[in-house]
């Protein structure tokens, strides 16, 4: 308890009034006493008090300290509670972010604690932005103090970060990778407001995205670190998972738990490639941990919900055999293209620039197909999948060239099923 008195003391201390609060506080006062004036008859405050000062005598000690009490309570406790629901612009917003907050910040112990209090700070701004545009209340004047006030909350949590690197590089590393996904997923969901909302503001994103966007310590954790950090957070998502009840539809679930099994399969690849590079295995662990992360904000945060799909924040991550069903089906649909343009190609004069021309890029088309599918069928994905995306760059160039030259592929297609 006298801890938090001396701690309590000494946030007050640097608790000031802006020249805004005090003239609004100053304009109130001298209001209540042109409303309520001094009895008629008394010349001043100082007649007043020795007119009653026999009654002053009399005053019984256990009032003043009943209603010394119920001041205190209204004052830290009453009023501060009120503040909580304040928006920028209201009577009590400055005690929500300057008494309430800072208070709350003091009272934070650990160094990794204090991160997570700014990271969350910025996520109420946020909040408070989005409310204050429903509300049409977000001028761009407020739209500068929260850009700001994101500023100065990301700023903090950097400085918290490099305070811990100083005895831990690892915990500053885990932190720092918490808070770029925080600003991640909140970057993300200002791009979906912004392409369908004219009143979210670009200087709101501008200032998230770089934020979320500014250049990590390049430092590096412990393998046995972070992976220690990932068994922590899935337990945390599978408990989240299971206790969504009527929260999430079956195919949000779904998706949660298939991105779940997407981590739990980047750790299986880490843990194989450990041996040979572990450099590599680590970050394979790092993107698998801000992946979970994203997927408890999801499941957490009805805000997220509302403005971002899972797909947006956590691409899911084919499977061997998706992939190879997926290359299959691209190879597929680029031969049935390929087909319609040679049909389209017998409407030109063989001996003309564009007909050599477009026989010359089938003929390559047909060389870099064979190889993909040489590749394919000996199981190298990812030289089969850079040819065939070869391949559909070509397709997509025969398809512009045939319509720069008027021959609707289309029409050829539908023509050569009717004969």
């Amino acid at each position: 308890m006298k801890k938090f008195a001396e701690q309590f003391k000494k946030r007050s201390e640097k608790l000031r009034l802006s020249s805004y609060e005090r003239n609004e506080l100053r304009e109130r006062l001298l209001s209540y006493m042109e409303y309520h004036p001094l009895p008629g008859g008394v010349g001043s405050t100082s007649d007043y008090v020795k007119s009653k000062k026999r009654f002053s005598v009399s005053i019984n000690g256990w009032l003043v300290g009943r209603f010394a009490g119920v001041a205190a309570v209204l004052v830290f406790v009453v009023v501060p509670v009120m503040a909580e629901d304040a928006l920028p612009g209201d009577t009590l917003y400055p005690i929500k972010v300057r008494f309430n907050e800072e208070l709350r910040g003091a009272m934070v112990s650990s160094p990794y604690q204090k991160v997570e209090w700014e990271t969350e700070r910025l996520e109420r701004r946020l909040a408070e932005a989005d409310l204050l545009a429903d509300s049409g209340r977000l001028t761009p004047d407020a739209e500068a103090d929260v850009a700001e006030a994101i500023k100065q909350h990301s700023e903090a949590a950097r400085e918290g970060i490099a305070s811990i690197r100083a005895t831990d590089n690892d915990e500053a590393t885990l932190a720092e990778i918490s808070l770029t996904s925080t600003l991640q997923v909140s970057a993300e969901i200002l791009t979906k407001k912004g392409s369908s909302d004219s009143a979210t503001s670009s200087v709101l994103f501008g200032a998230v995205n770089k934020a979320a966007t500014t250049q990590l310590s390049g430092s590096t954790v412990s393998y046995e670190k972070i992976l220690s950090r990932i068994e922590v957070e899935t337990t945390r998502a599978y408990e989240y998972l299971n206790s969504l009840g009527n929260v999430a539809s079956p195919e949000q679930k779904s998706d949660i738990e298939r991105r779940l099994n997407d981590v739990k399969t980047k750790v299986e690849s880490a843990n194989k490639l450990k041996e040979q590079d572990k450099a590599g295995a680590t970050l394979l662990l790092t993107e698998a941990l801000s992946n979970t992360q994203k997927l408890i904000s999801f499941m957490t945060k009805l805000e997220v919900r509302e403005n971002v799909t899972i797909e947006d924040l956590v691409p899911i991550v084919p499977t061997d055999e998706e992939k190879f069903n997926a290359m299959q089906l691209n190879l597929s649909n680029a031969s049935t293209t390929i087909a319609m343009v040679e049909t389209g190609l017998k409407q030109l004069k063989p001996s003309s620039n564009d007909y050599i021309a477009i026989a010359d890029t089938i003929s390559q088309y047909r060389l870099i197909e064979i190889e993909a599918k040489r590749y394919l069928t000996a199981g190298e994905l990812k030289k089969a999948e850079a040819l065939i995306l070869e391949i559909l760059e070509i397709v997509k160039a025969l398809e512009d060239t045939m319509v720069g030259l008027g021959i609707d592929l289309e029409a050829e297609e539908t023509g050569e099923k009717g004969t």
